[in-house]
């Protein structure tokens, strides 16, 4: 255990120079099979116990609450825990299948009239039911309330902000900001001009998860290239009891155009979302909230298809040294 605890750092570079690292244990995520509809397709839905480092944002359901609901860019739907929706007598409306970390389950879902969040409203959402004691808050905010939004985590004052897209509008960016160009991808955002350990790969982000999680394609890839890290194995537990055993180790570079993070701790898993996405056999990789931690804010703006990443303020934080280059790195 000490020796894979001791894998969990992660450092950050502009043009190629090492700039800070933290410490981020991973967490387990979900679930088991179940089938229903085959016409329907299943939804991503992605959750974690652990909260510590995921972000949260205070959440009026028709006018009652406030409750605080994690941000889950990595989730599909909005999901709602069962005693919350219970208390609040919300209408059942359908079972759904959902796709977690380590397989499908099958869930109910409720009418939720109307979600109130950073000063807009989201109506007639039809959520997911799971238990709260596994999700780790009374819910979670998914893309569905989220695909015409633009979403800052501000990690330097530790406050979160949901407002309209800056799609219509031009949107003011700070000298210090890299933007990241992005396609859309069944609501998620795929960054482009990425690639690990100099490699071509599938980067989306995820603040549902602390910890970061590629796939058997992108492990397979690095080991042909000669440029896989040492491994360790690991075992990701659902929240429901199923297990998913996977590839622990630190990716020398993970780069978005020219942001460049170094000595990434990632999980290689054979982790169900990315067959649903359709880059089971692309390499992939889900950058978690202990990666995108190391910014001093990240926006990811899903109506205009861009993600700014803010970097940290050398002066704030001890150990920190920072080259910037006007042009990418490969």
């Amino acid at each position: 255990m000490r020796r894979l605890r001791a894998l969990l750092g992660i450092a950050l570079a502009i043009g190629g120079a090492p700039l800070a690292a933290q410490d981020a244990p991973p967490s387990p995520l979900p679930a088991p099979e179940a089938a229903l509809d085959p016409h329907v397709p299943p939804t991503v839905v992605r959750t974690g116990p652990s909260p510590d480092e995921r972000v949260t944002i205070p959440i009026h359901i028709d006018g009652k609450g406030p409750w605080n609901f994690i941000i889950d860019t990595g989730s599909q739907r909005t999901v709602i825990a069962r005693d919350l929706a219970e208390r609040l007598a919300l209408p059942a409306r359908s079972n759904v299948v959902i796709i977690s970390m380590t397989g499908r389950s099958e869930a109910t879902t409720v009418a939720v009239p109307r979600l109130g969040f950073g000063g807009g409203t989201v109506d007639d959402i039809e959520a997911p039911v799971l238990e709260g004691e596994h999700l780790g808050a009374p819910g979670l905010l998914g893309l569905d309330s989220l695909h015409a939004k633009r979403v800052t985590l501000n990690f330097r004052t530790g406050r979160m902000e949901i407002a309209d897209s800056g799609a219509r509008r031009r949107v003011s960016v700070e000298p210090d900001t890299i933007v990241v160009e992005a396609r859309r991808k069944r609501g998620q955002l795929i960054l482009l001009d990425s690639d690990v350990n100099g490699m071509r790969v599938n980067i989306m982000l995820d603040t549902g998860t602390n910890y970061s999680i590629g796939n058997l394609a992108l492990r397979d890839k690095l080991v042909r290239k000669k440029r896989a890290p040492d491994l360790l194995t690991a075992t990701l537990t659902s929240v429901t009891g199923g297990t998913l055993v996977g590839q622990v180790g630190r990716i020398k570079s993970v780069r978005m155009g020219r942001v460049n993070l170094t000595e990434v701790p990632v999980i290689f898993a054979d982790a169900s979302p990315f067959a649903e996405l359709g880059m089971q056999d692309k390499p992939a990789l889900l950058l978690g909230i202990s990666a995108l931690k190391i910014f001093d804010r990240v926006a990811i703006d899903f109506g205009r298809g861009k993600v700014d990443f803010l970097l940290p303020d050398a002066s704030a934080v001890d150990n920190l040294r920072l080259a910037a280059n006007d042009q990418p790195t490969g």
